[in-house]
């Protein structure tokens, strides 16, 4: 089955505060164009003081286990898929900038692999990462058209900016939520969706983040908020997920947005077009494909 939306769907911008819209993957015409709002100027906010999670309902469940279901839904990378997303980069001023690119994804068990390539626009057309994790043990690439090169991406640049966005290498491998302590905090609902709500202290004392809180939709399994603070216990970055659609039968996240909370920076994915399929051949996940182009 693929799914196909319009690129010009990525521009419909709610507020960051909303929480996911589930729905089936749509049959109907794509949506209507409409320009996304500036972000509006963030102010910091502190992290609320963690509690423990209250006996009830799911008491049981721990949040080791809750994030660990959340990562199996392999929320970044639609557990094998083919798919072409768009990127908009929005600045302090409202200023935007578009981005096109091609995405190959596989997971084999404890094993993640991704592959994007820009398409678009020419000055980062041919771009390209690769990322491998198995079980824990994370390889990154970049290669660069106009240097020829490609460069393995050190550990001392694991909070670095992924080529101009507001994720870091960091967060395209979840390490902030996987390598941690975890604390269950009281369930949340947000808008539609009941949540677990989850802290993780990041066990890398270079992690730019102290803490991450995560709302897990009880429904998707899936991230519909995540909150990074910093060690003073600010927030430094939020990422909303907007919109989450069925397609052949798996919940996936087509449309998030990160905020980069100190610089006022904003970036919306939206995926415009994806097939889900588990025979993504293994040698598109090589150093030698980065550099084919």
């Amino acid at each position: 089955m693929r799914f196909r939306l319009t690129a010009a769907a990525l521009l419909l911008l709610p507020g960051i505060a909303m929480a996911a819209k589930t729905k089936p993957a749509p049959s109907a015409k794509p949506s209507p164009t409409a320009k996304p709002s500036p972000s509006p100027t963030a102010k910091p906010s502190p992290s609320p003081t963690a509690k423990p999670v209250a006996p009830g309902k799911d008491k049981d469940l721990a949040g080791d286990a809750i994030i660990e279901k959340m990562l199996e839904q392999d929320p970044l990378g639609f557990g094998g898929a083919d798919a072409h997303v768009l990127m908009v980069l929005v600045d302090e001023r409202g200023g935007e900038r578009k981005r096109n690119a091609d995405m190959l994804t596989r997971k084999d068990g404890k094993t993640r692999r991704s592959f994007i390539r820009f398409t678009a626009p020419a000055d980062i057309a041919g771009t390209a990462f690769l990322g491998v994790d198995d079980a824990g043990e994370r390889v990154q690439h970049l290669y660069l058209p106009a240097l020829e090169k490609t460069r393995r991406i050190a550990s001392n640049q694991r909070n670095a900016r992924w080529v101009g966005t507001d994720y870091s290498y960091a967060d395209l491998d979840n390490r902030d939520l996987q390598d941690a302590s975890k604390l269950r905090l009281p369930d949340e609902k947000l808008g539609n969706d009941l949540t677990y709500v989850v802290e993780t202290t990041p066990s890398d004392k270079s992690s730019e983040y102290a803490k991450v809180r995560v709302w897990v939709s009880k429904t998707t399994w899936l991230p519909v908020r995540i909150r990074f603070f910093d060690g003073a216990g600010v927030e430094v970055k939020r990422l909303t997920v907007h919109e989450v659609k069925k397609v052949s039968g798996k919940w996936i996240i087509t449309e998030s947005k990160m905020v980069d909370v100190k610089r006022d920076h904003t970036t919306v994915i939206k995926v415009v077009d994806i097939t889900l399929r588990k025979d993504v051949p293994l040698d598109q996940f090589t150093v030698r494909a980065l550099e084919r182009g």
